[in-house]
């Protein structure tokens, strides 16, 4: 895949158009849907999307093909995100202040195992509260969580994303977690989440 994609990098950067669509077509679907849960509006979202792609393009010399391609690109729509949601929340209330803390995840999915209807409301309930708490979140802990359980991505990999220590993603997550329970906990919807099984760990 690496070696894929700095082809295709190299390609561009001799002029070749379609070598660019084609990292276009592979990239355009991850790149708006973090756009779309940092920013929660799709035209919003939309536009930047392409001014990620804007972005890339203006800047491909920089890239450093001993690195993935999509851990570059994800760093430049991450970036482009906060500075987004920075501009808009302009003068507005914010929190963004590191947080020490041990080691921690959160998965997005709520297993439904089962095909009672009150069952599937709950599921979907929990869901819902799930995405808001993960969109309230201040955007440098939203775009972690993102990262982590929507692409995917190692701690390591997050770190080399946004170009953080690994210890600050690891606490981040952490206190991300801590703060998605504390809405579970608020609303009465945590007696049925078990933590050691991995629902909200």
């Amino acid at each position: 895949m690496k070696k894929e994609d700095a082809n295709l990098v190299e390609r561009c950067l001799k002029g070749d158009e379609k070598a660019f669509e084609e990292l276009l077509v592979k990239y355009r679907g991850p790149v708006f849907s973090i756009c779309m849960r940092m920013v929660k509006n799709s035209m919003d979202a939309e536009d930047l999307a392409q001014d990620v792609f804007i972005r890339t393009f203006n800047v491909l010399d920089r890239y450093n093909p001993s690195y993935p391609f999509s851990s570059w690109l994800y760093r430049i729509t991450s970036n482009l995100c906060i500075d987004f949601i920075r501009r808009r929340k302009s003068g507005v209330f914010s929190i963004d202040e590191p947080v020490s803390g041990s080691d921690g995840e959160m998965s997005r999915q709520i297993p439904a195992d089962t095909v009672d209807p009150d069952r599937e409301m709950e599921n979907r309930e929990m869901m819902e509260v799930l995405e808001q708490a993960i969109a309230d979140l201040p955007e440098h802990y939203r775009i972690i969580v993102i990262l982590r359980h929507q692409e995917e991505l190692s701690y390591e990999e997050i770190s080399d994303n946004l170009g953080i220590p690994l210890g600050t993603v690891k606490a981040r997550i952490h206190r991300a977690r801590n703060m998605i329970k504390e809405i579970f906990t608020s609303r009465g919807m945590f007696d049925d989440i078990d933590p050691a099984k991995g629902t909200l760990s």
